[in-house]
């Protein structure tokens, strides 16, 4: 968890942003947390996943924002697990299929609300593979509430909207008629309902339009393609494989709806790393019926285990056992029992954010306005507003391509560097060491040195005439 939670700048955002609204019960749609876009109109996408990482930090610190982040991902694949149970999968290859999908996706679990995303997205598959599966369309009218609630929390509610299509589109090959039908009234009422969120319209404009801004989605590692010379992508490369692999070695032939989720979902895998999560569901939901089907076939003692297993399955009380675990665990570390394999804990890590910086002038903050380190803006709300505002934060979507490459023209000393920081009128500039700009910052008169530490340097405009 430690190592979720110091993954990326967003926590500290998020959970500002969160007591601000419980504080004033309202939701922002203008910025109040940078000198550079103050003002500015904002699309609240994920207020309700700030109001919620907020409330549990208010009761328990960190740890409650651990404690929730936990249990998104153990609700994903639990509905996952839960998905396959109902659609006829054995026990224990849904057992097997659901921690498989987990670690496909664990390459991107933060402690951001795209993890709300993740929840929703499988119980957006459970509610449509039980119609496919079972012909009862009310089924479906769980999506609409849903989307009520997915809209407000995250704006990649668009993948819902996409999965539905698709699972439409697969209906049009198979010539289902009937179920394209009623997968298309509810494409266009889910929508509509996603219109019901604090700035209507203006949040689905938002959410397409980041996908086409080349500079900032090139910018931002999560949004290129996947990596595999890096561990974390194996288990992706590996189900990717085994599907091809499967589908040449068991000779069974996937319906056109099938094929369409698989063939969409790996593209979309294959252009983003953020994609992988979803695809990964995705791909279990499909493959697994198939597989353990082919299995119990081909080799029959396994099929006669897989039944006795299921069979155990139904008799067991397994939610007892992961409600008494996750008491145990949450009671452990409430308790300050510090569970991740190198006990650092539940708090932001000193060597990627600037703590010891932070605390050292947070009781005489210089005068003026701060430029600073993109990945730290999160934090540095978190520690220091209202008394500051940041010059920039992670959320590109809302601070756009211009600032952001003002921002690396900045921190890069790159050419003209001193004239856009006079035209932000910047008094004081907190900084990682490394930064290019940091090396001609000491070798200029017109600043000092307020504080140094292997990860941050703190410098502040001297003042004329001293």
């Amino acid at each position: 968890m430690p190592q979720m939670m110091n993954g990326d700048g967003d926590l500290g955002r998020h959970i500002t942003l969160g007591n601000y609204m419980l504080d004033t019960a309202s939701i922002p749609t203008t910025d109040l947390f940078s000198h550079t876009m103050m003002g500015s109109f904002m699309v609240p996408h994920e207020w309700l996943s700030q109001i919620l990482f907020a409330l549990v930090h208010r009761a328990a610190g960190l740890n409650g924002v651990a404690w929730l982040t936990a249990l998104l991902i153990a609700g994903t694949y639990a509905v996952t697990t839960a998905v396959l149970r109902h659609i006829g999968v054995r026990a224990f290859m849904a057992l097997a299929g659901g921690i498989f999908a987990s670690m496909v996706g664990a390459l991107h679990t933060l402690t951001r609300p795209h993890l709300y995303t993740l929840l929703f997205f499988a119980l957006t598959l459970f509610i449509l593979e039980s119609y496919r599966h079972h012909q009862r369309w009310r089924v479906m009218l769980w999506l609409l509430p849903l989307m009520v609630i997915w809209a407000n929390t995250h704006g990649a509610f668009i993948s819902g909207l996409v999965l539905v299509a698709l699972y439409c589109v697969g209906a049009i090959l198979d010539k289902q008629t009937d179920r394209a039908a009623v997968y298309s009234l509810f494409l266009v009422s889910l929508v509509i309902t996603s219109l019901l969120n604090p700035t209507g319209i203006s949040l689905l404009k938002n959410s397409f339009a980041y996908l086409q801004e080349g500079f900032l989605v090139d910018l931002t590692i999560e949004y290129r393609s996947p990596d595999f010379h890096n561990i974390s992508t194996w288990p992706f490369a590996i189900l990717l494989l085994g599907s091809l692999a499967f589908g040449w070695w068991s000779g069974r032939r996937l319906s056109l709806s099938a094929i369409c989720l698989l063939g969409v979902w790996t593209a979309f895998a294959l252009y983003s790393a953020r994609n992988i999560p979803l695809y990964g569901l995705v791909a279990v939901v499909v493959l697994l019926p198939e597989v353990d089907h082919w299995l119990g076939g081909i080799w029959p003692g396994i099929g006669r285990f897989l039944t006795r297993t299921d069979a155990i399955a139904r008799q067991s009380w397994g939610w007892m056992w992961a409600i008494g675990a996750i008491v145990i665990f949450m009671g452990l570390e409430a308790n300050g029992t510090k569970l991740d394999v190198f006990r650092a804990g539940n708090n932001f890590n000193p060597q990627r954010f600037p703590i010891e910086a932070i605390n050292a002038i947070e009781n005489e903050l210089p005068e003026g306005l701060m430029f600073n380190e993109f990945g730290w803006g999160g934090y540095l709300l978190y520690r220091l507003w209202p008394h500051k505002l940041v010059f920039i934060d992670a959320q590109t979507d809302f601070y756009g391509e211009l600032l952001t490459r003002e921002f690396l023209q900045i921190a890069n000393a790159e050419p003209g560097w001193e004239e856009k920081l006079a035209q932000y009128d910047v008094q004081w500039i907190i900084i990682p060491p490394m930064r290019p700009l940091a090396t001609w910052l000491a070798q200029s008169s017109e600043w000092t040195l307020g504080y140094e530490d292997e990860t941050a340097v703190i410098w502040i405009k001297a003042v004329s005439g001293k």
